[in-house]
């Protein structure tokens, strides 16, 4: 069966005329939203010690941040792609995903939803009184909240995904593992530093969102129910970064585990037959029982060679190396 080749261009990272993005405009997009809030927020309060004291600046540095972080995810996926469609075969199961789960609405659409959800946040935590006192940079706080929210969102959505893709591309990964290989994980070891790329992205995005979260001065503080919600945003950051490295990685552990199981099974039969075989020896002339010996003794070393081989081949990427 022909493999189909799996591509991802949404519309922030387009492929046109045989042209990408680059880095540096990637960069440059980034720091222009970034920036651009941070100037108008600047100029739109009525105290500017406000904007530093309170961190407020860090809502542009965590808008930057995201797209960043998303821009450099989509390489990163892009890579996963060739991986799994190489090991799956058909390329079916990336390119349901991908065509399914990452269309251009679902990211517009998982945008405005979390930058809807990140503005009520914001709201019931209480802008702080500061802000009051002036429209401009009340508006301008609830801009940053959409903003960080549609660019977080989309993230959301690519987190999702992803780990989607990888609890349905765990069942084949017992028929391409190989623990010749020198990665250590049977050749699948890309797709664990994929993840734990992703989940670094996560964790400087959320670094940036409990500086913010810390240093404002909440209106609604005393309010028992907003202080479990300020702790639930706090770490939600951080709840993603984990599940996207632990949950593909309960998963394949489980396949690798199994694959394991039953090849050493196999080569445990295998070893079985050739000690039995030494029975023959006596009803053959010396030279071929020499023969026949030194033929089994090569096989039983290579058999301990790929039962070695198995044992220090690591279960996932969340497992130490043996």
């Amino acid at each position: 069966m022909e493999m189909k080749s799996t591509v991802f261009y949404p519309f922030y990272d387009p492929y046109r005329n045989g042209n990408m993005l680059g880095m540096p405009a990637k960069v440059v997009i980034s720091l222009a939203f970034g920036m651009g809030y941070i100037l108008m927020q600047y100029l739109a309060m009525p105290e500017k010690a406000v904007f530093f004291d309170q961190s407020i600046w860090v809502l542009g540095a965590i808008i930057s941040t995201s797209i960043v972080a998303l821009y450099a995810a989509t390489m990163a996926f892009r890579k996963s792609l060739d991986t799994i469609n190489r090991i799956e075969g058909t390329g079916r199961l990336s390119q349901g995903i991908v065509e399914i789960w990452m269309q251009d609405g679902r990211f517009l659409l998982a945008g405005a939803s979390f930058a809807t959800l990140n503005i009520s946040v914001g709201h019931l935590l209480g802008v702080p009184t500061d802000l009051h006192g002036s429209v401009p940079a009340l508006a301008m706080i609830y801009v940053g909240f959409f903003l960080s929210g549609f660019f977080a969102g989309m993230g959301l959505l690519s987190i999702v995904s992803v780990i989607v893709l990888h609890l349905r591309f765990a069942p084949h990964i017992q028929y391409a593992l190989n623990p010749d290989n020198p990665d250590g994980s049977g050749g699948i070891g890309s797709l664990g530093d994929t993840l734990w790329f992703f989940a670094s992205l996560i964790g400087a995005v959320g670094v940036l969102v409990s500086v913010f979260l810390v240093n404002v001065e909440w209106s609604y503080m005393y309010k028992g129910y907003v202080q479990v919600l300020f702790m639930l945003w706090l770490g939600l950051p951080y709840t993603l970064a984990v599940s996207i490295v632990l949950v593909p990685g309960l998963a394949v552990r489980r396949q690798v585990r199994d694959y394991k199981s039953f090849r050493k099974k196999q080569l445990k039969e295998e070893e079985a037959r050739l000690f039995n075989s030494f029975k023959e020896f006596e009803e053959a002339p010396d030279e071929e029982i020499i023969a026949t010996k030194r033929e089994i003794n090569e096989r039983l070393e290579n058999i301990q060679t790929q039962m070695d081989k198995l044992r220090k081949m690591r279960n996932s990427h969340i497992d130490s190396k043996s």
